[in-house]
């Protein structure tokens, strides 16, 4: 930034009166010409400078010092780039002039001791004003020059040697008082208020890039009830934001730097959570990952648990009629269930749901079905079964007795298998598929063994030990891993399986004979018949 600019920041001539012109009877004449190191406002102005002579021919100004910053064409004493001058003190586009700024040309007074300017009792009688502003009698200015190592043949080690270099008239005598400090004064100045609003600018950009770190914030854990619902996908300002909305938290901010603080804050599931009002922002994100906070609003259908068992958990948690349930779930079609499904069993699919308040038993049951046709979906289950030459509805009910039979998921294909060589059995050792888990499903007995009479009821479809094919229906709510299971059957030719009590281990077998050594070893194991 050059002088001019610095008086138009300032409303001023920081560098005292212009001078004057030369009188016409000068032995220079009457133009006005700029001196070597000064800051005049207007130079050059109305006239033609340099009339008589060429200015700085053959000449260095400043020869051996360090010229004044500004004297570089179009550097506008940036001193580099906007993140060195913010670092050294300046502000934008040039105007760095912290002292920091100038480490080799510097205006500090101890920088001239023995260098282009002479101690103020120099000027004296002269009123030297800059380096260069020499009186024009040569007697005079010989012992200056002198002082300074160098002569009026070779030039001044600052730039006054050479004829029409460096020669001034006598200036008044308000002119006797040094440029140089006021320079100072003026950059010290400006780097104040630059500095200032660096500062100003700093504290906008901390509050648009992030929160704040005296952010609003409660104390303690709060009180009272607040319940929040945090949706599917939420960033942490959406959740804050929701916190703040329900006067959980005392600002956005609070939690967001909270939540920034701690990765385990990426955990936060989605779902409805039963809070307090007024809590630190610390004491919110700390409920938040507590599954108890959640607890109160969240069911869950555990993998192979039948359409009754998760009426029984609704009528306990909701405290709904079990009839009021019961004749919900007699009415599939109204749940939004796939055409091919025979029966709601099956179609809940197994997970954790959101008890969101105000629901209808209803509007959650449907949510378990909703979450089946997309997971369904998601495997292609319809095309993957026609591909097989099966129904959909097939593919589920042999995925609900997987789930019923084995628990270890790497055996879900093996079963798989089994159940469709029994199906397609041609040697006659399995005229049905003679699954118990079937029975057991029609009787409502999961413990201990079955009665003679229950395995020979004719009048049960779902006995599998008297009626061929599959049951009409599904035995469970499978999982994700059974319905692949279902779908991709391992290779093999096994026809039986047991999975054994002390390891948890399913054996399979081909022969009766490798069954019934499988079936010794159960016994031996602690199973029972």
């Amino acid at each position: 930034m050059t002088g001019g600019h610095l008086d138009e920041m300032l409303g001023e001539e920081p560098y005292g009166r212009r001078r004057p012109r030369r009188p016409a009877d000068s032995p220079r004449g009457g133009s006005r010409r700029r001196a070597a190191g000064r800051f005049d406002d207007e130079p050059y102005a109305d006239d033609e400078p340099y009339a008589d002579d060429e200015p700085y021919a053959d000449d260095e100004p400043y020869a051996g010092d360090e010229p004044y910053a500004g004297d570089e064409p179009d550097r506008g004493y940036d001193g580099g780039s906007h993140e060195d001058r913010r670092r050294r003190g300046g502000g934008r586009g040039g105007a760095g002039y912290g002292d920091a700024d100038y480490p080799d040309a510097g205006y500090a007074d101890e920088r001239y001791a023995d260098d282009a300017f002479p101690p103020e009792d120099e000027y004296a009688e002269d009123g030297v004003f800059g380096a260069a502003g020499f009186d024009d009698d040569p007697a005079e200015q010989a012992p200056r020059r002198a002082r300074r190592g160098s002569s009026a043949d070779d030039g001044d080690a600052d730039g006054g040697g050479a004829p029409g270099v460096g020669w001034d008239d006598d200036p008044p005598p308000g002119r006797r008082t040094r440029a140089l400090p006021k320079l100072v004064a003026v950059l010290v100045v400006v780097a104040a208020l630059l500095g200032l609003g660096i500062f100003a600018v700093g504290k906008v950009v901390g509050r648009i890039g992030g929160a704040s770190s005296s952010a609003a914030d409660y104390p303690g854990i709060g009180g009272g009830i607040a319940v929040i619902q945090i949706p599917e996908g939420a960033s942490a300002r959406q959740i804050a934001q929701k916190l703040h909305d329900a006067n959980v938290t005392a600002s956005v901010a609070a939690f967001v730097k909270a939540a920034a603080a701690n990765p385990k804050s990426l955990g936060i599931q989605p779902g409805t959570y039963r809070l307090r009002s007024q809590m630190s922002a610390d004491a919110a994100l700390a409920a938040l990952l507590n599954p108890a906070s959640s607890a109160l609003f969240r069911f869950t259908i555990k993998e192979g648990e039948t359409v009754r068992q998760v009426l029984t958990g609704l009528h306990d948690r909701l405290g709904t009629p079990m009839a009021e349930l019961q004749a919900i779930a007699n009415n599939p079609s109204q749940l939004g269930v796939p055409a091919y499904a025979p029966t709601l069993e099956g179609y809940f699919f197994p997970s954790t749901y959101d008890l969101v308040p105000g629901a209808t038993p209803l509007q959650l049951m449907t949510s378990f079905v909703t979450r089946f046709k997309a997971q369904a979906a998601s495997i292609d289950l319809e095309a993957r079964a026609a591909a097989r030459g099966m129904k959909p509805a097939d593919i589920v009910t042999v995925a609900s007795i997987i789930e019923k039979e084995v628990a270890n998921a790497d055996e879900g294909p093996k079963v798989a298998r089994v159940v469709y060589n029994r199906l397609s059995d041609t040697t006659g050792a399995f005229r049905t598929l003679g699954m118990d888990s079937t029975t057991r499903y029609s009787e409502d007995e999961y413990t201990g063994p079955l009665s003679k009479a229950q395995l020979n009821r004719t009048d049960n479809p779902y006995n599998t030990r008297v009626n061929r094919g599959l049951p009409p229906g599904g035995i469970s709510n499978p999982g994700l891993w059974a319905l692949k299971s279902a779908l991709a059957p391992a290779d093999g030719t096994w026809l039986w399986f047991i999975s054994m009590p002390r390891s948890g281990v399913t054996e399979f077998a081909t022969t009766k004979a490798e069954f019934d050594r499988l079936y010794a070893q159960y016994l031996a194991e602690g199973g029972k018949e």
